[in-house]
């Protein structure tokens, strides 16, 4: 893979909760890897000057729904990934690839939903040239499966499984027994809350649910896109350890800030993830992840880099995935933002503390610069970025 400098750079969003800006004006990678922060090394193979624009951990998004190659089925999509990558989002997480054509979802058949993980898992182990990673092959959740399946599965690579079509009733148990499975083979068990999705056949969960089965992740809390009562979003952030999932793109404004307030008070935001859950009936969204930074640095009381951290290292984290983190040793993930021209900030910082979506002006991914000079999906940044040596 070689070597990557990049210099000059202006600000360091580290994506680390606890400590979100970094001191540093040089980052070096060395064969996909960030080997070094605050760097004086020359001897490199590319070098790229970042203008003084912010770098930060690439963003991951906890909430994305992968399907045939860079095509959406349900909307006729073709090249989202491309265009989220553009939108500064260099890792997608499934939450199942359940729009394939001719997948019946319900009465959920569990065989049909392992197969369909293992496919998808398969399907994405190695990232396309011109798209993000893609952490894919969740597993569906229905009545039926086996230990033995759940064996099969991590054997082939599958790192979530999802409650979303489920009927709980007269199936608690099993549910139960499906979430120490999971966590025996170190796989995130992950649930639909809220009310009935697009398709309509999901489940709706409440705290009822949620208290119940205790997964590692509640998806998109503040609803996808019917969030549960506040009632209910009290009782799953106080009662329960589950990564609180933001989706505020698709989901309930209020809800979304009612979780930010809450988790606040308890001291707990470092459970607080952010996602897209898209594709979906909301659409493609590429620039869905920027939009959420600058409304959690505006609404939810968040610093402008801790808003980014819920977005990188703290997904990462609750994933269990390697990425999010600007430091010694993490992927070489990075992504280099700047104020867009007519805004009334100086740095892309303070253009979300302003309200105001930031350009990208450069994508590195696993070491490798995929977008350059400038991203086709924002508008470009008032200073872009230069090849000093080397090439794209």
């Amino acid at each position: 893979m070689g070597s990557l400098l990049i210099r000059n750079v202006g600000r360091i969003a580290t994506g680390d909760l606890g400590a979100p800006l970094a001191d540093g004006t040089a980052i070096y990678c060395e064969d996909g890897v960030i080997r070094e922060v605050g760097t004086t090394r020359r001897d490199v193979d590319v070098v790229l000057d970042a203008n003084g624009l912010l770098a930060a951990p690439g963003l991951i998004d906890s909430h994305s729904h992968p399907s045939i190659g860079d095509y959406s089925p349900e909307l006729a999509s073709h090249g989202w990934m491309h265009a989220y990558l553009n939108g500064g989002v260099t890792t997608l997480v499934s939450a199942a690839e359940l729009h394939v054509p001719g997948v019946r979802l319900s009465p959920p058949d569990p065989q049909t939903f392992k197969l369909l993980a293992m496919l998808g898992h398969r399907t994405w182990a190695a990232r396309r040239p011109d798209g993000p990673r893609v952490v894919a092959g969740t597993l569906l959740l229905a009545p039926g499966l086996t230990e033995q399946d759940f064996d099969e599965v991590a054997a082939a690579g599958t790192r979530v499984a999802k409650f979303l079509f489920y009927p709980y009733e007269g199936h608690w148990d099993e549910a139960r027994r499906y979430v120490t499975w999971c966590r025996e083979r170190g796989m995130i068990a992950k649930m639909h809350s809220g009310g009935v999705s697009g398709n309509g056949t999901s489940v709706s969960a409440g705290a009822a649910e949620v208290t119940r089965l205790l997964p590692d992740v509640a998806a998109h809390i503040n609803g996808g896109p019917i969030p549960m009562t506040g009632p209910d979003l009290e009782r799953v952030v106080h009662e329960t350890e589950c990564y609180l999932e933001l989706t505020p793109n698709t989901g309930n404004y209020r809800r979304s800030l009612e979780t930010v307030e809450l988790a606040t008070a308890a001291g707990i935001c470092d459970r607080l993830v952010i996602g897209t859950d898209t594709p979906s009936g909301t659409g493609v969204q590429p620039r869905a992840m920027l939009r959420n930074l600058t409304f959690l640095t505006v609404f939810g009381g968040f610093s402008p880099a801790e808003a980014i951290a819920l977005a990188s290292g703290n997904v990462a984290r609750a994933h269990r995935i390697p990425g999010g983190l600007l430091e010694p040793g993490q992927p070489a993930d990075i992504i280099l933002l700047g104020e867009i021209g007519g805004s009334t900030a100086t740095d892309a910082l303070g253009a979300l503390a302003a309200g105001d979506m930031p350009g990208v002006a450069a994508v590195v991914l696993d070491g490798q610069l995929v977008v350059y000079p400038r991203s086709d999906i924002t508008p470009p940044p008032t200073r872009l970025t230069r090849l000093e040596k080397g090439s794209v």
